[in-house]
């Protein structure tokens, strides 16, 4: 098996327990024993748990990010595209088991070995907000006084409701108050007629 195999057969096998089990209750012996090597090859690869969550948490956000760039890059105008972005960001976020371990882990014990995975997530959200409310304003769709002011208000809502989405296991209930919520921020910026 090729060490690129056995990579990812490590990611694979700790992506099914961190999901399942957390980040504390699983053991690198667990995920050792389930891909049938020795621990020793764990650590050839990753030097802990925490690198090897890492891994798995910026394989999971990849994926949200991978889904996000398509929808800005698309022939949308940005009204629509603000509207898809906000919903499939949630949507997506919800079954990201390991992103809500972190956002567990803000309130009880910091994991700061995943600060840099999160703040690449966080960082590449600014950006792809602040093309669509460029783009929007050039368009003539969106009036927006300022992008960065704008992009920050976003960003505290969509951030804000995540704990009752994710952590209280609400998305399913509050999915008609996702649209409304979504369609509420594109209308506040849509450009008025003249």
């Amino acid at each position: 098996m090729s060490e690129i195999n056995v990579k990812s057969l490590i990611v694979e096998s700790a992506t099914k327990y961190f999901s399942k089990f957390g980040f504390h209750k699983t053991t690198m012996d667990d995920i050792a024993k389930h891909i049938q090597k020795a621990k020793g090859v764990l650590y050839y690869y990753f030097k802990g748990k925490e690198e090897l969550f890492n891994e798995v948490l910026k394989q999971e956000l990849d994926t949200v990010k991978t889904a996000l760039k398509k929808i800005v890059d698309g022939e949308n105008d940005s009204i629509i595209t603000l509207n898809e972005y906000m919903l499939t960001r949630l949507k997506l976020l919800n079954t990201a088991v390991n992103y809500h371990e972190t956002l567990k882990a803000d309130f009880f014990e910091k994991y700061l070995f995943v600060k840099d995975v999160r703040g690449d997530f966080t960082e590449f959200e600014r950006k792809q907000l602040t093309s669509i409310l460029e783009r929007g304003r050039k368009e003539g769709y969106l009036d927006v006084k300022n992008i960065n002011s704008t992009v920050n208000i976003i960003m505290m809502i969509v951030n804000g409701i995540e704990i009752p989405l994710f952590l209280q296991n609400k998305y399913a209930e509050y999915e008609n108050t996702i649209d409304e919520l979504a369609a509420m921020i594109v209308n506040s910026l849509r450009a008025q007629k003249k």
